[in-house]
């Protein structure tokens, strides 16, 4: 009588490569997902901190629009949004957000909480302009540090 069962060998070597396509099924996933999750993560920080220095973009300019000039520091800036009503009614629209503007966490980037970097640039010639900056990526700014009027409130990635 022949023997058709399994032997134990057979076993043995069929558990091992179940176990090892099990282990490349796990290797695979952290080789693709994870990254594409890590990427989705950065992607979205980069998105806030650019929303959060368009919402400083939109401080500066009701800024110099009441006061006829750009503040000498984020810090006065911050004073100021709390009580303006264009950047009021900024946080009260219905456009679509990442997250709410809130004057107190107007002046730091999302990336890692660090202020942002900010410098009033002027010339001889009265041209006033600011450059601000994420101190976590520098390909993202917002004016010049060159007193050029066209480049006032231009944003790097626009």
């Amino acid at each position: 009588m022949a023997n058709t069962g399994a032997s134990g060998s057979d076993l043995a070597i069929r558990a091992l490569l179940g176990l090892l396509i099990i282990g490349l099924c796990v290797v695979l996933f952290f080789v693709t997902v994870v990254p594409a999750q890590r990427a989705a993560a950065a992607q979205r920080e980069t998105d806030l901190t650019r929303e959060r220095m368009s919402d400083v973009r939109t401080a500066l300019i009701s800024y110099r629009d009441s006061l006829g000039n750009y503040p000498s520091t984020l810090d006065s800036l911050v004073l100021f949004a709390r009580t303006d009503s264009v950047f009021a009614a900024q946080a009260g629209g219905e456009e679509e957000r990442l997250g709410p503007p809130m004057a107190d966490s107007l002046a730091v980037s999302p990336r890692s909480g660090t202020p942002f970097l900010y410098e009033l640039v002027s010339d001889t010639t009265g041209v006033e302009i600011y450059w601000l900056a994420d101190p976590d990526s520098e390909a993202d700014s917002i004016g010049s540090r060159d007193p050029n009027p066209s480049l006032r409130n231009a944003a790097s990635w626009e």
